[in-house]
């Protein structure tokens, strides 16, 4: 098959796979209600007993815990909210998400510009996601120090930084430069709101308890939050069976959203624990199925992929097999390599994915 006709057929496949996925598509005002305010009050709590309980210090780093590992339940209802996927009125969807970003200091305007117009678009394109691998020419063209850089992004300690520095601070929080599709005054007007947030949280903080209260309370839970994401979003599009592109054109040829995208089988907790932000295919072919129905979305998205699904259980095996695999690109001959520039997976071509259908 050439890659043309490789083109149509995928172009029809996913139009048929979002035709099934519609019919989990059914956002629920009064749930999604409940969740957020549940999810709200569960980080107020966490917060108060790490930042401003009156009690032992062995209480409250438990308290740093809950709010910490409840940031990311907060990112995934602004991010469902965000895409219109939380409830079926998109003014309610506006405010949700705004109310859902506070704490994880995610600015709407630009995080629905980078996102949802720009990654959901072209998924796994070079410069354009997060955890874009270099190709080996690159790597070796960087200065000592910005490789060493390089390998701790690619390392289980590299999580965090890689999401604060490359993601958060870049793209997500101030308005450096206005993307295209971002309103001006909706993004500087969103990052105010952040400013105000942050700035009444930590000063209440500060005052409640001095650095402490601010470390508990503040820095401690937002680099778990931070550690979470850069794990969540690397396990989704990193793998030796996933391919990346260099060009849109690439992409447009070769690209699928259920090639690029795996789905994590993660424990039950951990996916109760995070809204199941790891059945992540069905959000890809669908971004409008809202969280409370993904896990069911992906069991029949599994179930028609059959073969071509990429499906991996999560084990700590797992995670060091991959990032042992996956350190740098090579776009042209489409396989992952190490840092040394040795292949460490096979070439993806348009072959491999009709042989799998």
């Amino acid at each position: 098959m050439n890659v043309s006709a490789f083109n149509q057929a995928r172009i029809a496949r996913e139009k048929s796979l979002r035709r099934a996925m519609m019919t989990f598509v059914a956002p629920s005002l009064p749930r999604a209600v409940a969740l957020l305010a549940v999810t709200v009050a569960v980080y107020a709590v966490g917060t108060w007993l790490a930042g401003f309980a009156d009690v032992p210090l062995w209480l409250r780093i438990p308290g740093a815990l809950v709010a910490g590992f409840t940031l990311p339940s907060l990112f995934v209802i602004g991010h469902d909210a965000a895409h219109g996927a939380y409830t079926a009125s998109k003014s309610a969807n506006a405010i949700m998400a705004r109310i859902a970003f506070l704490p994880v200091l995610h600015n709407y305007s630009l995080w629905v510009a980078v996102h949802n117009r720009q990654h959901h678009r072209a998924p796994n394109l070079k410069g354009h996601n997060s955890w874009s691998p270099l190709d080996i020419a690159e790597y070796r063209a960087l200065p000592p120090w910005r490789r060493a850089v390089e390998r701790l992004y690619r390392s289980p300690a590299g999580f965090a930084p890689y999401y604060l520095v490359e993601r958060w601070w870049r793209d997500k929080f101030m308005p450096r430069h206005i993307l295209p599709g971002v309103k001006r005054a909706d993004a500087w007007r969103d990052f105010v709101l952040l400013v105000i947030y942050l700035v009444l949280l930590v000063g209440t903080l500060a005052w409640a308890g001095g650095i402490v209260s601010v470390a508990l309370g503040f820095v401690m839970p937002y680099l778990i939050w931070n550690h979470m994401m850069g794990t969540a979003i690397y396990l989704q599009h990193t793998n030796p069976r996933a391919p990346w592109f260099a060009s849109i054109e690439a992409w447009r040829k070769l690209g699928g959203e259920e090639e690029v995208t795996i789905h994590v089988r993660m424990p039950r907790w951990y996916g109760a624990l995070t809204h199941h932000i790891m059945d992540h295919p069905a959000h890809h072919i669908q971004p409008l199925i809202p969280l409370y129905r993904l896990p069911a979305a992906q069991a029949r998205l599994n179930e028609l992929l059959g073969p071509r699904a990429v499906v991996e259980d999560f084990s700590l095996r797992y995670l060091f097999a991959t990032m042992h695999a996956c350190k740098l690109y090579d776009y042209e001959a489409g396989r992952w390599c190490d840092f040394a520039g040795n292949p460490t997976g096979e070439a993806y071509t348009a072959e491999m994915t009709v042989q799998a259908a």
